[in-house]
């Protein structure tokens, strides 16, 4: 965890707003991040990996999401594909995926539609060269940074089933990129699927949504540590004022607590906006520069209001602003 504040500081806050404005390629970072490991930080040493646990995940995402959202989100991404490869997939998969997973030669963004809840956007059907996939995968990051998308599609009995996907523009699979309120740099896409074919060995694991729903408390406590992360910033920016951290502490041990996650990813997100705008106040009007760090964070944690969401964090979110 030192080495990953040491690189949030020197590296990733230090270019925030370069990489922000489009001065830095967000690449760059992503390279750091490679060559000390945090490619392979949730898989076990015997596949390459640092082997961070499940208690220190949203810790290290926190502290990295302090430094830059855009690099976090897109690391982000990719540790969701690999860590199913490493606990999921085949021998052969394993064999042949892990290693390039783990120390970054191999980059994956995440086209996960066929997992998120209600009637399915992104289908598979079997045939018999491998499968096809038809639908649309609408925010994935990292686009022109990525090898594969570990990407989720339902089948015909509503299972989900999880590929590597090569990430490359086809006459059936196109791409049409976003612009962002924030974390532009992601270089974000909707990905249209027209009956695209995947080889059978692409194939990862296949889950029912039950089985799946299970990995959503931790991943609802890792989408919660990006908004620590923004608001840990602004508290620093805030001269560690003793009433903030105060309550960016109160924020991490609802989340840490697991309990009432929707409720405390909620929370955490109103705190991280009321944070930014403290710090744009504090900052006065240079706060409002295009490179300057306040205003970023304000729109920062404005994406954040919306990012992973449920139909519950968007209740608790609207309960909180009209009260």
């Amino acid at each position: 965890m030192e080495l990953a504040g040491r690189l949030a500081e020197d590296v990733l806050y230090a270019n925030a707003a370069a990489v922000d404005t489009g001065r830095r390629d967000l690449g760059r970072n992503l390279d750091v991040l490679a060559r000390h490991g945090f490619y392979g930080s949730m898989l076990p040493p015997e596949a390459g990996g640092l082997g961070v646990d499940a208690g220190t995940a949203p810790q290290l995402a926190e502290v990295l999401a302090a430094g830059c959202l855009s690099t976090t989100l897109t690391l982000g991404q990719h540790l969701g594909i690999s860590g199913t490869v490493a606990a999921k997939g085949s021998p052969e998969l394993r064999r042949r995926w892990l290693r390039g997973l783990a120390d970054g030669r191999i980059r994956s963004g995440a086209a996960f539609t066929g997992a998120m809840p209600g009637p399915p956007r992104l289908t598979v059907r079997e045939t018999s060269a491998g499968y096809r996939l038809e639908g649309t995968a609408p925010w994935v990051s990292g686009w022109g940074m990525v090898h594969v998308l570990g990407t989720a599609a339902r089948d015909a009995e509503d299972n989900i089933v999880w590929f590597l996907v090569d990430a490359e523009e086809s006459a059936t699979l196109r791409v049409q990129p976003h612009r962002m309120l924030a974390a532009d740099a992601t270089n974000t896409v909707t990905v249209e699927f027209t009956g695209h074919p995947v080889p059978a060995d692409r194939l990862v694991t296949v889950s029912t949504r039950a089985e799946h729903a299970e990995g959503e408390p931790f991943l609802h406590r890792l989408n919660g540590a990006l908004a620590l992360g923004v608001a840990r910033r602004c508290v620093r920016l805030l001269d560690d004022d003793p009433a903030w951290a105060a309550e960016l502490d109160s924020c991490r041990a609802d989340l840490d607590a697991m309990k009432d996650l929707e409720v405390a990813r909620a929370r955490a997100a109103e705190f991280a906006v009321r944070a930014a705008t403290a710090c744009v106040v504090h900052g006065g009007s240079s706060a409002v520069l295009a490179d300057s760090a306040p205003q970023r964070l304000l729109r920062e944690a404005g994406l954040l209001l919306v990012f992973a969401s449920r139909p519950g964090i968007r209740e608790e979110l609207m309960h909180r602003f009209e009260h």
